[in-house]
């Protein structure tokens, strides 16, 4: 069954190459077997990134073993299998996620890529350009701005979107004292932070940060305190589920609107709305861990959004999608029979936008 699945990967990696620029060359890692050899075909992310050239795909396949750490110095896209996937079925035949720890975009790296990746570490973003979607944080923070070897370094143009982070960590913007630290022309959109968005205090160091369409803190702990601490932002269409009387959200010289809030934090001006009961808000019960977050009925987040969107991640042009399923084409069903000497076989595919 395990060479079964493979072989089923290497045909979708035919399919995929189809798609990709001649130029780029698609490189897998497995490391579920010692028996998986191959053209480009390594057993850890590091590794394959070792042998990479610029603009090249890394496919992470689904296995129960980490892929280990990766500090990347050239533009790349690295594709994981998705999360939860046992919680939102049919999405993936094979179920398993794509495990990687700590993961470090340093200088050369601009124009990279990951997604569809389970983290058991920080992500710290230390280049320009990185887009960082539909993946799962199930430890750790994701620095912008920061490399662990120099500390701030300052970033632009990043894309984080479609994300889940766990266990009250946080994307944390981390602009350095000097204009050459600065973060700025940052999209922090449609995820699910159960730590919400922080910073390293440098307020006049952050520029244009747009915080959309995001829910921020968690369901199981909806009295504990997370929130929004950043300057310079664009921040609307967000649900913040604490319902504390702490403070954890300023509004500096940031413009906020169509927020809710299980408090006080934005009042009632702007479209804002406060002191939303999260359980009216969401679906939560027995849904997928992702799933809890979806709008229920009568919700006081459909459709009172800017121009009419839905507030929190599901909403807006880019909804949150279940399991970080990536945008490339998976298998997600397979069946066989025998007739005689022969073997029939369906695989359903479907494409993922």
């Amino acid at each position: 069954m395990k060479n079964l699945f493979t072989s089923l990967f290497a045909a979708l990696l035919l399919l995929l190459g189809t798609i990709v620029a001649q130029a780029q060359t698609i490189r897998r890692v497995n490391n579920t077997s010692t028996n998986v050899v191959g053209v480009n075909v390594y057993n850890t992310l590091q590794a394959a990134h070792d042998a990479a050239s610029a603009g090249d795909v890394i496919y992470l396949e689904p296995s129960n073993i980490s892929y280990g750490a990766l500090v990347c110095v050239r533009p790349l896209t690295i594709i994981g299998n998705g999360y939860y996937l046992t919680q939102n079925t049919g999405l993936q035949l094979d179920t398993r996620e794509s495990l990687v720890d700590a993961v470090t975009f340093a200088s050369g790296s601009a124009g990279s890529r990951i997604t569809g990746c389970t983290l058991n570490s920080s992500m710290n973003i230390g280049a320009s350009n990185v887009t960082v979607e539909r993946n799962r944080f199930a430890s750790g923070y994701a620095y912008i701005g920061y490399n662990p070897s120099t500390g701030s370094v300052g970033a632009s143009n990043i894309i984080f979107r479609q994300n889940i982070m766990e266990n009250g960590y946080s994307v944390s913007l981390y602009p350095g004292s000097s204009t050459a630290t600065a973060v700025s022309n940052v999209n922090i959109t449609n995820n699910i932070l159960s730590g919400g968005v922080s910073s390293s205090g440098q307020y006049a160091r952050m520029t244009n940060i747009l915080i959309s369409n995001n829910v921020i803190g968690a369901l199981s702990s909806p009295a504990s305190q997370y929130g929004i601490d950043v300057d310079n932002a664009v921040i609307k269409n967000n649900i913040l589920i604490y319902t504390g009387t702490g403070t954890n959200f300023s509004p500096r010289n940031n413009a906020y609107s169509y927020n809710i809030a299980g408090n006080a934090a934005f009042g009632t001006a702007n479209g804002n709305q406060q002191n939303v009961t999260p359980a009216n808000l969401f679906v939560g019960g027995t849904a997928s861990t992702d799933g809890a977050y979806q709008l229920r009925t009568g919700s006081p987040a459909i459709g009172t959004g800017e121009s009419g969107t839905d507030v929190g991640a599901f909403g807006g042009v880019l909804p949150y999608r279940l399991s970080g399923i990536p945008n490339v084409p998976t298998i997600y069903q397979y069946s066989q029979s025998v007739s005689g000497n022969t073997l029939n076989a369906t695989i359903n595919t479907r494409s993922n936008n």
